[in-house]
């Protein structure tokens, strides 16, 4: 089930003292990225002279406009910053080590949260094995993609073709997929407390990439498959929320397209993720040696 964020949430004890009370969402004030002078960044807003419904986006290269495309909010998205925009060329050696593309906020509330791409550590390294590609691995690598295929086999007609779950991460990771998740496209950042509301720019139906996947990991061409594939795939790419790797697999509508011949951004990933309160420091270090992430249906 989707976890959708609410703005104005009711506290019992205003409702107790003063009929009701909102605790309202704070969004960002200022916002400035690193990295994208070696891994690159792409800003988009929406074009206001757009007559079409959904609204187009367009490219922007003007840095001062993070805080209008990260503007929007889970009805309509204002557009977006992608990080690490170069991901999806990079070999995999390349990979390994390039360079976080951060996007740093700070809100009137006073919180501070960066959101950053992944390159080839996040997704390999293991406490046990190192640097890791293979499957089985301890690693987020191998813990997101058992989660991907978990989310595909929901569609019975697929699970012909997610048995091989080896030979689909191998084909996926040779065919540079964990590059094409790790260059998120954030749409809108609120916070309220130690609640950290992320929405992700993505396509409301992935089914041209799974498509591509099982067609790869068959040997098969993707005509002969695609009808057996069926629509309404969903999976956002994967972000890091303050060091922890976040993602979902529910999005709805974002109300905006990129002409861009697939209609790119079409749909929002909404993700939530709690910051620890000071005293559970202790606790984090404590499990420090766990591979961290959040899953969101």
């Amino acid at each position: 089930m989707k976890n959708i964020f609410l703005k104005n949430m009711f506290t019992s004890a205003g409702v107790a003292a003063l009929g009701t009370s909102v605790l309202m969402a704070d969004t960002p004030l200022t916002a400035s990225l690193t990295g994208d002078s070696v891994s690159g960044s792409t800003i988009y807003i929406v074009d206001p002279t757009s007559a079409s419904n959904p609204q187009e986006i367009m490219f922007s290269s003007d840095p001062s406009q993070l805080v209008n495309a990260l503007g929007g909010d889970i009805d309509f998205a204002g557009g977006n910053v992608e990080l690490y925009a170069a991901s999806d060329g990079a070999s995999l050696s390349n990979f390994a080590t390039a360079d976080h593309v951060e996007l740093a906020l700070t809100f009137g509330n006073g919180n501070q949260v960066t959101l950053s791409s992944l390159n080839g550590q996040d997704w390999f390294n293991s406490v046990t094995t190192g640097y890791d590609t293979s499957w089985g691995a301890d690693n987020l690598a191998n813990q997101w993609f058992n989660d991907f295929v978990d989310e595909l086999e929901t569609f019975t007609s697929l699970a012909a073709f997610t048995g091989d779950r080896e030979n689909l991460f191998e084909t996926f990771r040779d065919s540079g997929g964990f590059q094409q998740q790790s260059d998120p496209n954030i749409s809108y950042v609120e916070t309220s407390g130690n609640t950290v509301t992320v929405g992700l720019g993505g396509f409301i139906d992935i089914k041209p990439r799974v498509t591509t996947l099982i067609a790869g990991a068959a040997n098969l061409p993707e005509a002969l498959v695609s009808g057996a594939i069926p629509d309404g795939l969903q999976s956002s790419e994967v972000v890091l929320i303050n060091g922890v790797a976040n993602y979902g697999f529910n999005a709805v509508s974002s109300g905006v397209f990129l002409d861009d011949g697939v209609d790119s951004y079409s749909a929002t990933y909404e993700l939530t993720h709690t910051v620890p309160e000071p005293s559970s420091a202790m606790l984090i270090l404590i499990g420090a040696g766990a591979v961290t992430l959040r899953r969101r249906r």
